[in-house]
This record gives structure tokens, C-alpha cells and sequence, in this order.
């Protein structure tokens, strides 16, 4: 095994299956953190008996003992009790350190390389509560770090020489100590995101192949309901037939315009409104039955309304066809769609006796009902009137 491999392999231990992306690279970083940690300490520990400093031997072999335990307890618990301790043992290294070696050592800059890592792993709403108890206990530290210091609390005696190694010594450190966390954290995240992202990936191809299915099991439905229009004699029974299918293929067409578009979440109104037009022409007799226009912005409409809105035009347009003619002249439809700071205004419209000779609006009607309803789902203000004709127009947020 590689030693990529095994450092992967030791950055894992602790994930549990139902972790979260967020959680198994917190759970990754705390472990790797621990590991580069370890090393960091061991460094230093040779460099400070390497000058005869032996003063500091307690509190980095302390370290060095206590570092595992954080893998364990991301083991045997979780990423929480391995953020508690990893913290705890930095402020017990640091504030002791700080309180030997004086404020003159630049001891003090140790400290801001693991308070910016605090805040990238832990600055998450889930764990933010924990992410502000761990900073107050390093606020009380340096605070009582720099009283101590004032006041010489278990200060050693260090020579002008040795403390200007010293300071050298915690410069390196804590620039060194900085990159090698932020490098850390930087790793995780990419691969945190990489993660997502094929994640968000997946589910958008399945989404859109149930889409795909949804669309063509829609699509059988109308054959089926078409051969059936064409094998019966009554005519009664015929038109029933044609408004269901119609009302599917308003349906299907919602899924079908989604999936070409590789779009999951919005669908181009102006561009289902056209192809719903072209299929309603073609089912009551084709463009000699009646002049449609169509004056449509290009509306993205939210999934939720989408199938609602195509439902309720395409009732719209089969009772103009239905109740609309009158003798002499030929039908005329106008649909109208537009937005305005996040309004959509949907207007359909035709020349036709309008709602006080047309009987389609009576309230048991079903047609008129399921408009109702369906505005109603939408939360969208609606009016039916007579304004040279049969006039609809409804209002709602998208």
C-alpha cells in the first residue's frame, strides 16, 4: 500500500456510513490534524533539546502522549469529543509554553494558527455552539496567559541569546504550524466538494431519468386513451376521452420540456405554452379552427407551479374551443404572460359569448372547478369576466 493510501486509509478511521459529507472531512481533518500535529510537536521537541532547552520537555511529551487519543475518541465516539480534546491539548501546550518562555518569546502567535483552523471546521451551524465554547477557553487563556506573564507566573530565567532563538524558533513554528493546518483543511475541502458535487450530479441524472419515465408512461397513457376515442361510436364518449388526454399530454409535456432542457428546478412557460397551442390546434382541427396568439415572455417557472399553470391553460384553452365559437366568426384566443418583481400574470382570452350565455362556468362544471382549485394550490389570485368575450386572469408569486 502506497503511503498516500495509508494516509487516506487513517484520515478515515471513525466514518461511519451515515455520516454527512461535512461530517466525515471534519472527522477526516481532526484525524490528519492530530497525525501532522504529532509530528509538528516532535519537531519541536528535537529542535528545543537540540539547544539544551529541556525546560519544555514536560509539556510536549504530554502532548505527544495525549495526540492518539483524539483518533480514538473520533473511533469510539465522535468528531465532537475529538474537537474537545484536540483543543483542550492545544491550550494546555500553549499556555504553558507561553507562561515559561514570557511574552517576549512571540510564544503568544502559536496560538492564532489553531484558532483560524477552530473556525474553519467548526464554524458550521451545526457545530457552532462547540466552536464558541472552545474560543471563549482560548480568550480566557491568553487572557490569564498574559496576566501570568505580567505578573511572572512560572516564568524561567532565559539569556538574551536563547530568547532570541526562542522567538525564531515560534515564528517558524507558527508559520509552519499555519500552512501545514491550512494545507490540511484546504485538501479536505476540495475533496469535501468534489464529493458534493458528484453527489449533486447523481441525483440530477436520476431526477431527470424519472422525468424521462414519468414522461413516457404519461405518453402510453395517451396512445391509450386516443385508441380508445377511436374505437368508440358516441361521440359523448369521444370528447370525455379527449379532454383526459389532453389533460395527460398537459402533464406529460411539463416533464418532457424539463428533461430536454437538463433543467430539474424551472420550466420555460413561454416555450411549453407554444407546444401546448400547437397540440391543442391539431386535436380540435388544426389552424383553420381558430387564431391563437400568444404574447409570452420567457417565464421560469418553479417546478411546484409548473404543472399546476399547464393544467389550468390547457382547461383554458379547451373551453374556449368548447364554449367559444360562435356562428359567423372564427375563434380567437389570446394568451398573455408576463413577470414583474417576482409576480406572474397569466391572461387567456377569446372572442367568444362569454361567461353570462356560456354554461361551462357553472360551479359543478369540472373543468372550471379544477381552474379554481388549481389557482387556489398556487396561492394565486384569479377572476373570471366578460370583456368581449370569455376573459381569465390569474395572479401569483413564483
Amino acid at each position: 500500500m502506497s503511503f498516500s493510501a495509508k494516509l487516506n486509509t487513517f484520515g478515515s478511521l471513525g466514518v461511519k456510513a451515515s455520516y454527512l459529507p461535512w461530517e466525515i472531512y471534519l472527522t477526516r481533518k481532526l484525524n490528519l490534524l492530530s497525525l501532522m500535529g504529532t509530528i509538528n510537536i516532535t519537531l519541536a521537541l528535537i529542535v528545543f533539546l537540540s539547544f539544551g532547552y529541556t525546560d519544555f520537555i514536560i509539556e510536549c511529551v504530554s502532548t505527544l502522549i495525549a495526540a492518539p487519543f483524539v483518533v480514538l475518541l473520533n473511533v469510539k465516539r465522535n468528531y465532537i469529543w475529538a474537537s474537545y480534546l484536540f483543543y483542550f491539548i492545544g491550550v494546555f501546550l500553549f499556555a504553558s509554553l507561553n507562561l515559561k518562555m514570557g511574552i517576549d518569546s512571540y510564544g503568544i502567535l502559536l496560538y492564532f494558527p489553531i484558532l483560524i483552523s477552530l473556525i474553519q471546521m467548526l464554524g458550521r451551524k451545526e457545530t457552532f455552539s462547540h466552536m464558541t465554547i472552545i474560543a471563549v477557553l482560548y480568550f480566557i487563556t491568553i487572557s490569564l496567559v498574559l496576566y501570568g506573564n505580567k505578573h511572572n507566573y512560572l516564568l524561567i530565567h532565559i539569556d538574551a541569546p536563547s530568547l532570541l532563538n526562542l522567538k525564531i524558533i515560534n515564528i517558524l513554528m507558527s508559520f509552519f504550524t499555519g500552512i501545514i493546518l491550512i494545507s490540511v483543511i484546504t485538501i479536505e475541502a476540495n475533496k469535501q466538494e468534489a464529493q458534493i458535487k458528484n453527489m449533486v450530479n447523481e441525483k440530477e441524472v436520476l431526477i431527470a431519468e424519472v422525468f424521462h419515465r414519468v414522461k413516457n408512461n404519461m405518453n402510453i397513457v395517451t396512445s391509450l386513451l386516443n385508441l380508445k376515442k377511436h374505437a368508440s361510436q358516441s361521440e359523448e364518449v369521444k370528447e370525455a376521452l379527449e379532454e383526459c388526454r389532453n389533460r395527460v399530454f398537459s402533464m406529460a409535456l411539463v416533464h418532457q420540456k424539463i428533461y430536454n432542457n437538463k433543467n430539474i428546478t424551472t420550466l420555460n412557460f413561454k416555450s411549453y405554452t407554444n407546444e401546448l397551442v400547437k397540440e391543442s390546434l391539431y386535436s380540435y382541427g388544426g389552424e383553420e379552427s381558430a387564431d391563437i396568439q400568444i404574447d409570452a415572455e420567457d417565464v421560469e417557472l418553479q417546478l411546484p407551479y409548473a404543472v399546476p399553470c399547464g393544467l389550468i391553460l390547457n382547461e383554458l384553452i379547451t373551453n374556449s374551443f368548447k364554449h367559444g365559437k360562435t356562428e359567423g366568426k372564427k375563434l380567437q384566443i389570446k394568451i398573455a404572460l408576463s413577470s414583474k418583481d417576482g409576480m406572474i400574470d397569466l391572461l387567456v382570452k377569446d372572442n367568444g359569448p362569454g361567461i353570462a350565455e356560456n354554461a361551462s362556468i357553472k360551479k359543478d362544471s369540472l373543468g372550471m372547478e379544477l381552474i379554481r382549485s388549481l389557482s387556489e394550490q398556487i396561492d394565486g389570485q384569479y377572476s373570471f369576466t366578460n370583456e368581449k368575450g370569455f376573459t381569465f386572469s390569474l395572479r401569483f408569486k413564483n
